[in-house]
């Protein structure tokens, strides 16, 4: 399970479960952040007198066998939070003080915890300060992997010569089903094989008009086109330096710098 929280992204952590797919034929689905349950994305499940899909039986699953996502995730060492016990305990106190109708008052935060308004009030302020911290702390470590990702890139283009690009358009062969129109066969390879990856992002990169922004429909447009997983290459081509994007995921581009 610790592993699992610890890879997850933002998003997924506030879902409280993670995108699955099968290595076999690719199933989707989902699995539980908090134990091992996990449901097919395209399967339905009965829930009482309901039948839902595999999303909303992820979502249903989570809020009756483990009491939702918030309390669990506060349940986890501080190593992984950073938050002391008292911490831990004023937010528990405040997030489940609240319903649809009113609002716990510092005052009841304060009788429950034995401690004054003023602490309380000192608590939320706390926590809103690393919250703003943390997000610094995300942003740094996202250019930290872009600019390790562009390392990667600039070094394997260091070492290329005449024998090296011809070795490159005989592996391009055993890499795609089709030049024209491009069709990938697979992205699915080991750590070993990061020159395979490096290689068909950098073709797959020049179906898009450098100096051109693209939406992130009409990337995804461009990309199905190529491959099935084709959130796995729009992600890929953001990790490895192929592309960038705006911090709203609105807008991308080809970066200039790819030749």
């Amino acid at each position: 399970m610790k592993n699992k929280i610890q890879n997850a992204t933002i998003d997924e952590l506030i879902e409280g479960f993670i995108h699955t797919e099968t290595f076999i034929d690719k199933t989707k689905g989902y699995t539980c952040l908090f134990c091992h349950t996990g449901f097919g994305e395209d399967d339905i499940y009965p829930f009482k007198k309901l039948l839902v899909n595999g999303k909303r039986a992820m979502k249903l699953h989570i809020y009756h066998e483990h009491g939702g996502v918030f309390n669990n995730l506060l349940a986890l060492d501080k190593n992984q939070t950073g938050l002391t016990d008292t911490q831990k305990e004023f937010l528990s106190n405040y997030y489940n003080g609240m319903n649809y109708d009113e609002e716990v008052t510092d005052k009841e935060i304060a009788e429950k915890m034995n401690i004054s308004p003023s602490t309380v009030r000192f608590q939320r302020y706390s926590f809103r300060e690393k919250a703003k911290q943390a997000k610094i702390i995300l942003a740094l470590a996202e250019l930290l992997e872009e600019m390790e990702a562009k390392h990667k890139v600039w070094k394997e283009k260091a070492g290329k010569s005449a024998k090296f690009v011809d070795e490159n358009e005989k592996m391009l062969e055993t890499l795609f089903e089709s030049m024209s129109p491009l069709v990938l066969k697979t992205f699915d390879f080991k750590k070993k094989k990061e020159e395979k990856r490096l290689l068909i992002l950098k073709t797959i990169t020049q179906q898009f008009e450098k100096g051109k922004k693209y939406t992130n429909k009409e990337v995804d447009a461009i990309l199905k086109e190529i491959y099935q997983d084709y959130v796995t290459i729009r992600r890929s081509l953001i990790d490895y330096g192929f592309m960038e994007r705006t911090s709203d995921n609105r807008e991308y581009w080809v970066k200039e710098e790819v030749k």
